[in-house]
Parts: C-alpha cells; sequence; structure tokens
C-alpha cells in the first residue's frame, strides 16, 4: 500500500509527513505533533476543520455531518474521518490546541 504525503503550509518552514492510507488525516498529524483539536472523530462536530489547498481526501462510507454547505465549498474538510486519496496540501486548522 502506497503512502501519501501530507504538506503542512502554515508551518515555517512547510514540512510534511507520510500517511498511511489505513490511518485517518487526523491520526497522522497527532501521531507526528500537530496540534489540533478534536473531540468527536466521528465526522459529527466538526472540531477538527481544516482548509484542503490541493489533492483529495476520501470519506469512504462516513458523512461528514459537522461540515456545512458553505464550508465544503470554501474547500474545509474533516481529517478525523478522511483518509488520502492522493498527496494533500492542508492549511491551519481552523481550531488548534493553546
Amino acid at each position: 500500500m502506497q503512502k501519501k504525503r501530507i504538506s503542512l503550509s502554515f508551518l515555517d518552514p512547510d514540512q510534511w509527513f507520510l500517511n498511511d492510507q489505513r490511518e485517518t488525516v487526523l491520526d497522522t498529524l497527532v501521531k507526528n505533533g500537530i496540534p489540533i483539536k478534536q473531540a468527536c472523530i466521528n465526522g459529527v462536530c466538526g472540531v477538527c476543520l481544516t482548509p484542503l489547498l490541493s489533492g483529495e481526501i476520501d470519506y469512504a462510507e462516513r458523512q461528514p455531518r459537522g461540515l456545512n454547505e458553505k464550508e465544503k465549498e470554501s474547500g474545509y474538510f474533516l481529517p478525523c474521518i478522511s483518509t488520502c486519496k492522493t498527496d494533500i496540501c492542508i492549511g491551519k486548522p481552523k481550531v488548534t490546541l493553546r
């Protein structure tokens, strides 16, 4: 299984991590020490809302209920239930840990 690259555009300098396709994007971020707030981890609360700047993610059979239409149209996604279909680049999560 090929790993996908997650690039983080909001860090200086930019960083990237490899994502095992069995892991969610959130799992990869947390495992690598990226401060991102999380709560439900099932796509309902929307706390982990993050901008997807490029690439494609996959929700599989999960529904991103914590994401409204305006957020979808603005390019946001929910890392807690998504996996990488391709290499992706993300912006700063809307809510970060303090």
